[in-house]
């Protein structure tokens, strides 16, 4: 097994369970209405809502490591790996705290935080990856991913600032990153063509 195998596997392994505490703390409706059902509702939601950002977190990280053959792997990558890890292990504790106060501000700022936080150590990774494999900086799907990667820390940024104010609107504004991510690569060559 080679360095990016094992990277691979080992953040593989922490975003399932990281999903997996998500999950545990959907619990079924009280009772057998739908208004049990309904006020289960943030629960499932912001489950909805998180599975669907680590997703986003999980494809974008293994694209890195799978489109290109040629990336050396050193002590310093896998540590960016670890500190992307490691905020991406808050996002259960965020979801469960978001689920339960979901109109309140502290709750969905510092989930907001949390996430960008996730972007800042994902772009740290980024950073070194490209810091020792230097020649990646030509690429256009590198390119690519660091204009989306930049794309969502401002995103991120905005979904706090407007947290602040109007404490719901985290929510709609930090999903923008993952349509930015789900817009295939193809769109911002094109786009780049006829600039």
């Amino acid at each position: 097994m080679n360095k990016i195998e094992h990277m691979e596997d080992y953040t593989n392994a922490v975003i399932a369970i990281v999903i997996t505490l998500m999950v545990l703390d959907i619990h079924a409706p009280s009772g057998p209405t739908l208004l049990d059902l309904h006020n289960a509702n943030n629960h499932i939601m912001t489950y909805v809502y998180s599975f669907l950002l680590i997703s986003m977190y999980w494809i974008n990280h293994g694209r890195i490591f799978h489109h290109f053959d040629k990336i050396q792997i050193t002590s310093r990558i896998l540590w960016a790996n670890n500190i992307f890890l490691l905020f991406i292990t808050f996002i259960p504790f965020a979801t469960s705290w978001l689920a339960r106060f979901i109109t309140y501000r502290l709750p969905e700022m510092t989930y907001a935080f949390i996430l960008l936080c996730v972007d800042l150590s994902y772009y740290l990774l980024m950073r070194e990856v490209l810091h020792v494999n230097p020649n990646l900086k030509n690429e256009t799907k590198f390119r690519i991913y660091r204009r989306k990667l930049h794309g969502n820390l401002l995103i991120n940024i905005i979904a706090i600032i407007c947290g602040y104010f109007e404490p719901l609107t985290t929510i709609g504004i930090s999903l923008c990153a993952v349509v930015l991510w789900m817009i295939p690569d193809q769109l911002f060559i094109h786009f780049k063509k006829y600039k």
